[in-house]
C-alpha cells in the first residue's frame, strides 16, 4: 500500500451571508503494481456516479460556461524535476461537457419540477510541489457555481456556492484526482439540494404564486395630514401653511405614497398593500377672503391624486406578479404614476389657468367627477 492521499473539504456559500466549513477526511487508496505516469494522464475522466438525492422541488434544466477563465480544468505537476512547470489537463470531452454529463447523471431528473441553471464561474484543479525530497504534491478544488432559477424566460438568483477540497499525494498517485474532484462537485450539489429542499416553503422567490389585496389609508387625520376621503372633503381650516410671495390666492401640497407588506402561505406569497393619498397641511395654504370656487379649485387638485391611485390600483390589478420580483414591480409602477400624478397636475392648472378659466374649470370638475365615479370614489 502506498502512503495515502490527504485531503481536506472546504466550501463556502453566498446567500445573506458567507460561511465556510472546514472537514478533514482521510482516504486510503490501494494501488495495483503498476506506476500511474502524469504524461499517460492526458484527461480527466470523470465518473458519473448517482448521488443519494431525491430532488422535491428542482431539476437540474441546463449549465452555463460564465467562466472567466476557459483554459483546461487541472494544472497539474507531471513530476519533480518539472517544478512549477504544470501540465494542463482537461476532462475527457471537454470541461463543460464532462460537468454537464456528471451533473445531469448524477441528479434524477425531474422536467415537471422547477427548472434549475448552474452558472460554472470556476472550476479548477491546481497542484504545486511542497516537498521535492519526497516527491510530494498538493492540490486545491476550486469550484464557483451560481444556482438560478428559470421563471418566465428569466433567471432568478438563488445560491451561490464558492467551496472546494484541498489534498495531498505523492507523484504517481493521480488516480486520487478523480475521486476528489467528483466528490468536490457532489459537495456543491448536494448542498443546493439541500437548501432548496429546505427554503421551498418559506423562500419568497420558490413560491407559486401571487396574491394581492388593496385598500385605502382613510383612519384618521392626525396632525398635519388629511388623508383623502371622499366623505370628507377639504375645508379651508385644512391650509394652515403661510402664504407664499406670488399671484396665487391658495396652493396644495397634495400627494400619493404606498406601504407594502407579504407573507408566504403554503407556497403563495399574499401580498397587502395599503395607498395614501394625503394632503399636508402646514405645506398648504390659503389668503384671506378666498371662497368656495377657490377651495373647489384645490379640492380638485387633492381628487386628481386619487384618481391616480385609481389608475395605479387597477394597473396593479392587472398584473401577473411574480414572486421574485413583486416588489420591484410595484416600486416602478409606483414611481410612474408619481410621475403622471405631477404631468396631470401640471396640465389641470395650466389649462384651468389656476383656477380663473371658469369654463375650463367646468370641463375638469366634469371629467373628475366621471372617472372617480368609474372607480365607485363618490363624495
Amino acid at each position: 500500500m502506498k502512503p495515502a492521499p490527504e485531503y481536506v473539504e472546504k466550501w463556502s456559500d453566498r446567500t445573506n451571508f458567507v460561511a465556510r466549513v472546514v472537514l478533514h477526511f482521510f482516504l486510503f487508496v490501494v494501488f495495483s503494481n503498476s506506476v500511474f505516469s502524469q504524461s499517460s494522464y492526458s484527461s480527466i475522466d470523470l465518473r458519473v456516479l448517482p448521488l443519494d438525492l431525491q430532488p422535491t422541488q428542482y431539476f437540474f434544466a441546463k449549465l452555463e460556461d460564465k467562466r472567466s477563465d476557459r483554459t483546461p480544468v487541472a494544472f497539474l505537476v507531471s513530476s519533480v524535476s518539472a517544478g512549477a512547470n504544470l501540465s494542463l489537463v482537461d476532462l475527457r470531452g471537454g470541461t463543460m461537457r464532462g460537468l454537464e454529463a456528471f451533473v445531469f447523471g448524477a441528479v434524477l431528473r425531474n422536467p415537471s419540477l422547477r427548472p434549475i441553471s448552474v452558472q460554472v464561474r470556476d472550476c479548477k484543479i491546481v497542484e504545486k510541489i511542497t516537498d521535492s525530497s519526497r516527491g510530494i504534491i498538493a492540490g486545491d478544488v476550486y469550484l464557483d457555481f451560481g444556482f438560478f432559477l428559470q421563471r418566465n424566460g428569466e433567471a432568478v438568483h438563488l445560491l451561490d456556492f464558492q467551496g472546494g477540497m484541498s489534498y495531498k499525494r505523492k507523484v504517481g498517485q493521480v488516480a486520487v484526482i478523480e475521486p476528489i474532484f467528483r466528490k468536490s462537485l457532489g459537495n456543491a450539489l448536494t448542498y443546493f439540494h439541500d437548501w432548496i429542499e429546505r427554503e421551498a416553503s418559506i423562500n419568497e422567490k420558490l413560491a407559486d404564486r401571487v396574491t394581492v389585496s388593496m385598500r385605502d389609508y382613510r383612519v384618521d387625520n392626525r396632525d398635519d395630514t388629511v388623508f383623502y376621503d371622499p366623505k370628507r372633503p377639504l375645508t379651508w381650516s385644512d391650509f394652515t401653511g403661510r402664504p407664499r410671495m406670488g399671484n396665487f390666492a391658495a396652493s396644495i401640497f397634495a400627494s400619493i405614497a404606498y406601504e407594502g407588506d407579504s407573507r408566504l402561505v403554503d407556497g403563495e406569497v399574499q401580498i397587502e398593500l395599503m395607498f395614501k393619498t394625503y394632503m399636508l397641511k402646514n405645506s398648504s395654504w390659503v389668503r384671506p377672503g378666498n371662497n368656495d370656487y377657490g377651495l373647489n379649485h384645490e379640492q380638485r387638485h387633492f381628487d386628481i391624486a386619487q384618481i391616480i391611485t385609481e389608475r395605479l390600483k387597477r394597473r396593479l390589478s392587472s398584473m401577473d406578479l411574480l414572486p421574485h420580483n413583486f416588489d420591484r414591480v410595484v416600486s416602478f409602477e409606483f414611481l410612474e404614476s408619481y410621475r403622471e400624478m405631477n404631468r396631470m397636475q401640471e396640465q389641470y392648472d395650466r389649462e384651468t389657468s389656476h383656477g380663473t378659466n371658469r369654463s375650463a374649470q367646468e370641463r375638469w370638475n366634469a371629467l373628475i367627477d366621471r372617472e372617480l365615479g368609474s372607480f365607485g370614489v363618490m363624495e
